[in-house]
């Protein structure tokens, strides 16, 4: 199963602030690439909460695809920036 950091959780959190409530990232995978993107819950979906707030939505397929992948805020030359990092 896909985990998420509590790092990772606060940067959602900080991100969504300027959403509608209700509105939380969901986590696609499409062609290889993972994008996220503003949505709604789902029937079916995984749901990484923080405060009662639901943060981040990951369908079951999606799941399956990143399982075993944390997702992290990771430094890059960009900036911090929300990645996976594989665990074992």
């Amino acid at each position: 199963m896909v985990k998420v950091t509590e790092t990772a959780l606060s940067r959602l959190k900080r991100k969504l602030k300027r959403q509608p409530e209700g509105v939380a990232v969901r986590i696609t995978v499409q062609d290889g690439h993972v994008q996220f993107r503003p949505d709604t819950e789902q029937k079916g979906d995984v749901v990484f909460a923080q405060s009662g707030q639901s943060l981040l939505l990951v369908g079951l397929e999606t799941a399956e695809r990143i399982a075993h992948r944390t997702l992290d805020v990771v430094k890059t030359i960009k900036g911090n920036r929300l990645r996976f990092v594989r665990t074992a």
